[in-house]
């Protein structure tokens, strides 16, 4: 079985197909965003139709199709908002449909996709998924399935206010929210200023070839840099504010943390405990926190998941 996936993350979209293993078979990429969804909506079907030429298949050998915008998705159709790029009120099944002649498509965000992968990959059926990424947010899994809230934007942690003397402004367009002080993006950006404030921090990356990033300062911190593991210490407290408040409002048994910061968990994890014993009520703090299963790739198994899960609906005997 082939299944089309395609990830419209913060920072680059992936077009892949995969099996119902969730095996990338093939894939391509690009980096960024087209400014015109029609544009960038006409690219992705044409890569598709490119990872459909390297496997030596018939386009319409692909079974279902699942999509994953960078945005808040109702009714796992249309899309709200796309903060990074603008994009509103977009029919995404309608769209892809008429672009493909698909049958089955599913979309979704990504964190509720990749929570969805992430319980029909591991068997477990109760846990709130937590993504750190270019943005922040999370998925509420419970028996299985996402619950998605009434308007589709349940689990939107990443706009928990967490800084109020000196808040940040936020891509949603409000101040203070734990994506605009504790993303891989907010940190890149923190880093840089620290960089461009103390020439002496600054030399530490051109010395070391790192770059002057998140990804840089992490390879620093876990060298001791006191500088660098000051960063991640003041992401890991806003990010643990914004869980306790996940803690105590749905209580779940598990946390998976996934998106590219997640590499860097062990360095944000005991800031992100101290705050949950501060932040959070007694009996919802002792709850276990772990890497997602899932890898680089998982809002891309997120999309395939939830194409699969659509297929086998429409299919069941």
């Amino acid at each position: 079985m082939y299944i089309g996936a395609i990830d419209m993350g913060g920072s680059k979209t992936i077009v892949a197909i995969l099996n119902e293993k969730f095996d990338i078979l093939t894939m391509e990429r690009f980096e960024g965003h087209e400014k015109d969804w029609r544009k960038h909506f006409d690219r992705t079907v044409a890569m598709l139709h490119q990872c459909s030429e390297k496997l030596s298949i018939s386009f319409q050998d692909i079974s279902a199709l699942g999509v994953v915008p960078p945005g808040m998705v109702r009714n796992e159709q249309i899309l709200l908002l796309a903060p990074a790029t603008g994009w509103r009120n977009l029919d995404m099944i309608a769209e892809y449909r008429s672009r493909t002649g698909f049958d089955i498509i599913a979309t979704d965000c990504d964190v509720n996709a990749s929570a969805i992968a992430e319980a029909d990959v591991t068997g477990i059926q109760d846990f709130l998924w937590y993504n750190i990424s270019n943005g922040i947010g999370a998925a509420i899994i419970m028996n299985g399935e996402n619950m998605p809230g009434a308007n589709g934007v349940s689990g939107e942690l990443g706009h928990v206010k967490v800084e109020y003397e000196n808040p940040r402004p936020c891509p949603c367009g409000q101040q203070g929210c734990c994506e605009a002080h504790a993303s891989g993006a907010a940190i890149g950006r923190r880093v840089l200023q620290l960089a461009n404030e103390n020439p002496q921090y600054a030399k530490l990356f051109k010395d070391k070839g790192y770059p002057v990033n998140a990804y840089g300062a992490s390879l620093l911190a876990r060298e001791n840099e006191p500088t660098s593991l000051e960063v991640f210490r003041e992401a890991g407290k806003y990010i643990g504010r914004s869980m306790a408040v996940g803690l105590n409002v749905i209580n779940p048994p598990r946390i998976f943390v996934g998106g590219g910061v997640s590499q860097s968990l062990d360095l944000l994890l005991p800031e992100i405990r101290h705050q949950i014993e501060i932040c959070a009520v007694e009996f919802a703090r002792n709850v276990p926190i772990e890497q997602t299963n899932l890898g680089y790739y998982a809002a891309l198994k997120g999309a395939a998941a939830i194409a699969l899960r659509k297929y086998k609906k429409y299919n069941a005997v």
